[in-house]
């Protein structure tokens, strides 16, 4: 999933400071995003939904960074909101407009970093797969899909009470997965870490349903499933 990020910073010295931080941080964590600066709210209001988050400086010059904010929250709900001031005393308006981080200048970072990560995990599974039931396409969200299960040459999709199909195997389906949610159990499985109910002794239980987990993934998969809870 490629992210766009916005940053709203009325002084542009700042501004590409920031994007070739968050630009460096990204290429560690190996993922896409296109960055644009805006040098005020007014102009950043004008692609507002387009983002996927935005880092919002506090003090611009004519529409402060809460109002910006407040006006982001009602045209793209879904937009992350990051705050960034050199002062901590706005912890409250942060809160109303609710941004996910508060970010102190001068910028480090570790910080940047830590909430690029928060903003990473927010879009955990949301990337959209194209299924068919009844021959009839749909896009459904990634974090949806409660499990997969292979057969000869296609596989099922069980989401909510809807069985969904496609003509691709396992295998396939894998490479589009987001691995931080979904891990293949078996050769016939994949599931959904966040729909796991109980895992005793080496079994898997979603929805009341037993699936196998195979003796020399039992290591792998922990590891993966408590990285998986970390992240929650």
């Amino acid at each position: 999933m490629k992210l766009i990020i916005g940053i709203c910073e009325d002084e542009p010295l700042i501004a590409e400071k920031l994007k070739r931080m968050i630009n460096e941080c990204l290429c560690e964590k190996k993922q896409e995003a296109e960055i644009r600066i805006y040098l005020s709210g007014e102009e950043l209001l004008k692609e507002a939904g387009q983002l996927d988050a935005v880092f919002l400086d506090i003090w611009l010059d004519g529409m402060n960074g809460y109002e910006a904010g407040r006006r982001i929250r009602l045209e793209n709900p879904d937009c992350r909101i990051l705050m960034e001031t050199g002062e901590c005393e706005h912890f409250a308006e942060a809160f109303e407009i609710g941004a996910l981080r508060y970010i102190r200048k001068p910028f480090e970072k570790e910080k940047i970093a830590e909430a690029l990560e928060k903003v990473m995990d927010s879009f955990l599974g949301m990337q959209k797969m194209e299924l068919y039931k009844d021959r009839i396409r749909f896009e459904i969200e990634q974090r949806k899909i409660k499990y997969i299960r292979a057969y000869n040459g296609y596989t099922e999709y069980y989401v909510g009470q809807d069985v969904f199909r496609r003509e691709l195997s396992l295998n396939e389906v894998e490479s589009e997965l987001d691995g931080r949610l979904f891990y293949k159990i078996h050769r016939q499985y994949i599931v959904n870490m966040g729909e796991i109910l109980r895992r005793p002794n080496g079994r898997i239980y979603i929805d009341g349903v037993e699936f196998p987990l195979a003796r020399r993934k039992r290591g792998d998969f922990e590891r993966a499933y408590i990285h998986y809870v970390s992240r929650k």
